[in-house]
Parts: structure tokens; sequence; C-alpha cells
């Protein structure tokens, strides 16, 4: 294998909008044209990998329009392998509506669509060095990370918006499954809660884990260690992605043998340029432009 990382969950067209403040119940607020961006966390993972130079694929269920909207071939001219992508006829691919209020809070409504058919795929042999779970189904995911794990391959996982699919079962699965857990404070909060656990389980339990704090950087956990990352600075315009890009620049660095600590800065770096343009792919970097950017702010 030659640093390789295949990821599974959601292909997806994204509605990014900034209002100036998220609607009450019974109310409406206005809203800027809309403009269809790519996206979905998968696929925003795959796709950052790709432009730091890694090879990537995904597995991912779509529908009629994938082609009509232009993102299979834009992803087939990026290199990206699709080969693994579930096509239905009958549905639209999956698609997310965005909105995001100037303290950065985000409500999103998501199309499922095409995504109901994971529970027909069969589970990959991943020939590949990282699996990367996030968005999609609960138990796929599951049914994914104990193969994975069964071969020998590492396993990252993401729950993301999706986490309140996993039940209590669903999770201990996870976590007894993966070496890297990535989650915003948020969502990490709830896992010990869904868990009844606290922070020693889940370092005890998962070899990497990451957290992510926004503004305020992020912290990985490994053997014992706390290591602390900064937040790189940015002229952000839209967080829409930056958890994603985020975990791209992670596992591509930790491919190509940094320690952990620069790991998380390219991490942290890789999301400072996508939070710099509205869309989750818009403003993908190469791992050149991520080196310099990084001796800019040393």
């Amino acid at each position: 294998m030659n640093n390789k990382i295949i990821t599974v969950g959601h292909i997806a067209l994204d509605y990014i909008f900034n209002v100036a403040e998220l609607p009450k119940p019974n109310t409406s607020v206005q809203i800027p044209t809309a403009k269809k961006y790519y996206g979905g966390a998968a696929c925003n993972v795959a796709v950052g990998a790709v432009k730091l130079g890694i090879s990537s694929g995904i597995i991912s269920c779509v529908g009629q329009d994938i082609v009509s909207s232009g993102y299979s071939n834009y992803l087939k001219n990026l290199g990206v392998d699709i080969s693994g992508v579930y096509h239905s006829e009958n549905e639209e691919t999956p698609k997310a509506w965005i909105f995001t209020d100037p303290q950065n809070n985000q409500i999103t409504f998501f199309l499922w669509g095409a995504a109901k058919h994971y529970p027909e795929l069969s589970v990959p042999s991943f020939d590949c060095d990282i699996v990367h779970l996030a968005t999609g189904d609960a138990k796929f995911n599951v049914r994914c990370a104990k193969s994975a794990k069964s071969n020998g391959t590492m396993v990252s996982f993401d729950p993301g918006q999706d986490l309140p699919q996993y039940n209590k079962e669903d999770m201990e699965d996870m976590v007894n499954n993966v070496d890297f857990m990535f989650m915003n404070n948020h969502e990490y909060e709830r896992v010990l809660d869904l868990l009844n656990v606290d922070l020693d389980y889940l370092t005890n339990k998962i070899n990497i884990l990451v957290i992510t704090y926004g503004k305020d950087g992020s912290i990985i956990y490994h053997g014992g260690k706390k290591i602390e990352i900064p937040v790189i600075p940015a002229n952000s315009i839209d967080p829409t992605g930056a958890g994603d890009s985020y975990r791209a620049g992670f596992l591509t660095a930790y491919l190509k043998g940094m320690d952990l600590y620069d790991c998380g800065k390219i991490a942290s770096c890789m999301a400072s340029f996508v939070v710099e343009k509205k869309g989750c792919q818009t403003n993908f970097p190469t791992w050149d432009e991520i080196m310099h950017r990084l001796e800019k702010t040393e």
C-alpha cells in the first residue's frame, strides 16, 4: 500500500447560508441567493487528502443527480477512487442546507436521499492504510470498523452530526474498534453522557483521541499525554467544513510520518484555509501551501 485513505460516509451537495440570526420557531429570516457546493463529510476528507498528495477512495451512496451536478466528474478528475460508490436511480444525492449565525452557531437540515441504501451495501475488503468513518449510517460504520480492525487496517472515526444515530451499544463497538477518534467539544460531551464514562475511559480505549474547540484550538490525547494544538490565525468567512479539513490534514500528516504535535499543527493549518472561503472544498490548500503558512506563523 502506498499511503491511501478510504473514507466511508456521505457525498452531499451543500447549500450554505450566513444569516444575521437563526430563526426562532414560527418565524422566517431572509437568505441570500442559494449556491450549491460540493460537500459531505466523508467526501471532504477524501478530497482533502488527495489535495495533500495522499491517494483516497470513498464508499458512499449517491443519487441520479450526482452526474448532472458535475460532482462525479469533479471527483474523477481529482483522482478520488469512486468505484465503491453505490448509485441509486430512484433517489437524490444527499443534500445539506446549512445556516450559520455570526457566532458560528449552526443549524443543518439534511436530506438523506440515496443514503438509505447503506444497509444493503457489503463491507469491502479495505485495501488501504486508514479507513476513516464519517457521517453516514451508524450500523454500516460499525460493520466497517469491525471488518477493518480484524484485518489490521487502522480505523479513524468521526461521528459528527450523526452522533444521535448511535445507541450505547453502537458507540461501545466503535470505541472498541477504532485507532483514531475525532470530535468537537460538544460531541465529546455527548459521547461521555451516552456511554456514562469519563475521559480516562476513552483515552484508555482509543490510541489517538482528538477533541477540537473551535477558535480555542484542539487537544490530542495519546499514551497518557495531552498535546495542546493552537489554532492557526485565519480570516474566517464560514466555518463549514473546518472539522473535516482538520481530519484530512491530520490523517495525511500521520501517514507522512509526522509526530502528533505536527499532525495537529498541519490539521489546524488545513482548517485555517477552508474557513477563509464559503464551501467545504472551495479552498483546500496543497501540502506546500500548508508548509508555507506554518513557516509564516512560527
